[in-house]
């Protein structure tokens, strides 16, 4: 059970109901925090001011915090999903692929409408293969990539 105080309203939420967990680490004037994903909303868990004018380390008492709560959380959910902000997963790049696709008929469309088949069917085709490039990076791409274990947190993904 985890206790949400603000001022005389409190409020009580059992950790069997949390879906996902989401580390964000801190950067410039965002302070370390943890996303709790409930049913209803989210939780921001944050390491100090949400938004600070003057960067500051985390709380000596943060980082121990958020490994017992993820460990919590990993027994009372056993389906909730720990996960950090990853640089690029496949995801995002089938996404960037297939509005790169839909630019390229855009394109051809447009131009076949105005006449100019030959520019069009050129720029189409150097966006199909801007995609082709796109594409051909997903077996490098780890699909667990962002997530983590909650019983073994690395060390420096909290500091």
């Amino acid at each position: 059970m985890l206790v949400e105080e603000q001022g005389r309203r409190s409020r009580r939420i059992d950790l069997s109901t949390v879906r996902r967990l989401h580390l964000t680490p801190a950067r410039g004037r965002l302070a370390a925090g943890a996303i709790l994903g409930l049913p209803r909303g989210n939780l921001g868990v944050y390491s100090g001011q949400a938004l600070s004018l003057r960067p500051g380390p985390a709380p000596d008492s943060y980082a121990p915090f958020i490994a017992a709560l993820a460990r919590e959380v990993a027994e009372a959910s056993p389906t909730a999903r720990f996960t950090v902000p990853a640089v690029a997963t496949q995801g995002t790049v089938v996404g960037a692929a297939a509005l790169l696709g839909g630019g390229v008929l855009a394109v051809g469309g447009f131009a076949a409408a105005a006449g100019q088949l030959d520019i069009g069917l050129t720029l189409a085709s150097h966006m199909a293969f801007v995609a082709i490039l796109a594409l051909a990076l997903l077996p490098w791409l780890d699909r667990g990539a962002g997530r983590f274990d909650p019983l073994a947190i690395p060390k420096g993904l909290l500091s």
